[in-house]
């Protein structure tokens, strides 16, 4: 409501224990990147002894450069080269990276039900694509780029045309597609990515759902996978 002081609450859940490692309430006008990186070192602390090596899966608020790179040149003493996905801003050039990728190396996502894998109606391809801003730093990592896609179906509604719904959408060979990006230095197969970047949803939406009711505002999260015993 307006005229209403508001939070919102950036969490970092541990996805194996189902409990949130790290939390706090941020006014609501912070912009939900903001220090990303330091909230994932405060959260990397608060882990116990035995764990061994983390993955870091997050939405586009987790993509910061700063906090890519801190995983990917091994930054933190404890734990070394920290493995992600996240996901990354559709922006001009990365839809015109999209544009560039053949039919055929377009890819269906499938999901299992009743022991049976199904078509989503999901794709999923590998992108060509180098940030701007890396393309003008001297010894920047090399990120792995994704891409997933959906047709829109039905008759296309005022505003369309014009990309102004709440998700952002490309048309490809006149067909309109929802599009979405993703940045990981993980050498896992595309689908296993897409996978497990989805994998992020659930109980943490019910951990946000809880400190919303409780304090208001809106939300956000970084979620941290953890493994045990270096597997």
């Amino acid at each position: 409501m307006k005229e209403e002081k508001a939070y919102q609450p950036l969490n970092t859940y541990w996805h194996e224990r189902e409990v949130v490692l790290h939390t706090e309430f941020r006014d609501g006008n912070v912009p939900a990147g903001y220090e990303q990186r330091r909230v994932l070192e405060e959260a990397l602390k608060c882990l116990p002894k035995g764990v061994r090596k983390v993955r870091l899966r997050s939405d586009s608020a987790g993509y910061q450069h700063d906090l890519l790179r801190y995983c990917e040149a091994g930054e933190n003493k404890r734990f070394g080269r920290i493995e992600f996905v996240i996901s990354c801003d559709v922006t001009k050039a990365f839809r015109e990276a999209v544009m560039e990728v053949a039919e055929a190396d377009w890819h269906p996502i499938y999901k299992e039900i009743n022991g049976e894998l199904r078509e989503t109606g999901r794709e999923y391809a590998e992108v060509c694509f180098v940030p701007n801003k890396l393309c003008h730093s001297k010894g920047a990592p090399e990120y792995r780029y994704l891409a997933t896609r959906r047709e829109i179906k039905g008759r296309e509604l005022p505003g369309m045309e014009k990309d102004e719904l709440p998700f952002p959408t490309m048309m490809i060979k006149n067909n309109r597609y929802k599009i979405f990006g993703y940045v990981t230095n993980m050498d896992w197969s595309g689908d296993k990515l897409i996978k497990w970047i989805y994998g992020r949803c659930g109980k943490s939406e019910q951990a946000h759902d809880v400190m919303i009711s409780l304090a208001g505002g809106f939300h956000q999260g970084i979620l941290v996978k953890m493994l045990h015993g270096g597997g």
